[in-house]
């Protein structure tokens, strides 16, 4: 709890010294906030009750282009989540979403590769775990092109989960 009410606390004042640099009735333009200040995740000690629920896209979300192909920039609404993962800014990549858990990763990722199937995507396959312990899912929608990537692994106490989710999809 102390290191999220520090994050916050440091957010508030970035955005009160920028709210500061701008003229009388100029509109401030967005400023991003490097992660370094946000500091690591906040780590949940609360027994998850039921998943929760994935940040919804706006319909104004964007698409930015990775590697692995065009990716929406915020994962919709219903996106399966193992029982308490929360938003995390993970240092790798461009992706659409990214969450801690405290579930193990294989079971994270059971949960996840139920919950694609259960949502519908057509064909669900797993990979792994590797030596580090990481597991790929890839799975394909009903929706022409629609495609996504989970990455789930081991980080400490905690377990990553990162989220392609492609453009092409609803």
């Amino acid at each position: 709890m102390t290191g999220r009410l520090r994050a916050s606390g440091l957010l508030l004042a970035a955005a009160v010294a920028v709210a500061g640099c701008t003229g009388a009735g100029a509109t401030p333009s967005p400023t991003a906030v490097p992660t370094s200040v946000v500091g690591p995740p906040a780590v949940s000690t609360a027994a998850p009750t039921s998943p929760p629920a994935s940040v919804p896209a706006s319909p104004s979300a964007g698409t930015t282009q990775t590697d692995w192909g065009e990716i929406r920039d915020a994962l919709p609404a219903g996106f399966p989540l193992p029982p308490g993962a929360e938003p995390s800014d993970l240092a790798e990549g461009p992706y659409s979403g990214a969450f801690t858990t405290t579930t193990p990763a294989a079971g994270a990722a059971a949960a996840i590769e139920a919950g694609l199937r259960d949502a519908g995507w057509i064909d669900v396959n797993s990979s792994g775990p590797t030596e580090a312990g990481e597991v790929t899912i890839d799975a394909i929608g009903a929706a022409a092109g629609c495609r996504a990537r989970v990455s789930v692994r081991p980080l400490g106490g905690l377990t990553a989960i990162v989220v392609l989710y492609g453009a092409a999809c609803p």
